[in-house]
């Protein structure tokens, strides 16, 4: 059974086969991914700028994880039921795109910073604020989430630029910039 075979029949699973033929649930279930997106990564920025120190400053960093904390959950919870339910309903057509892939390792890295940074720093925001400057360490898990939910977000967008080549035909990338009418730029 190949990749296709294999992303053909989850996609023709009857549940995910109304959502992608559906003229209303697919776009109500992208809008929920979209919205849930953008909350979360609002979060998630809060709180990174936080551990960098650029933004409220006023909270302390246990106040703004432990604050935020459950809505990130909530918020990613939604965005990845989403994001299933949408990855699977067109399952063909995202199995071998190299920015869904991508952005799927980048989900991993995720669970990854989580793993690595959550003994030193999100668990320990206590020793954070009575550190005199915020540590390092505290700083580079900012930066890295902030690195891979960009990344995420931008591999994300990608996902509906790629078109799989033709098999037996070469393919010939052609930039252009012009408008709809075909009139180009000079």
């Amino acid at each position: 059974m190949t990749a296709f075979e294999i992303a053909d029949g989850i996609q023709n699973i009857g549940f995910l086969t109304y959502i992608r033929e559906s003229g209303y649930t697919y776009p109500v279930i992208m809008a929920s991914h979209l919205a849930s997106i953008a909350v979360f990564g609002g979060l998630i920025l809060m709180t990174d700028l936080r551990l960098l120190g650029l933004a409220m400053t006023s909270s302390s960093v246990t106040d703004v994880v432990k604050q935020l904390r459950r809505w990130k959950q909530i918020g990613f919870v939604i965005m990845v039921t989403c994001g299933l339910l949408l990855g699977t309903s067109e399952a063909d057509k995202y199995y071998n795109n190299p920015y869904f892939l991508f952005k799927m390792f980048l989900l991993l890295m995720v669970g990854v910073h989580a793993i690595a940074f959550h003994k030193s720093v999100y668990g320990n925001t206590e020793a954070i604020d009575r550190a005199p400057q915020i540590p390092p360490v505290a700083k580079t898990a900012a930066v890295l989430s902030l690195v891979i939910w960009i990344g995420i977000a931008s591999a994300g967008r990608w996902i509906a630029y790629y078109e799989q080549p033709r098999e037996g035909k070469k393919t010939v990338a052609v930039l252009t910039t012009g408008d709809a009418s075909g009139n180009h730029a000079r």
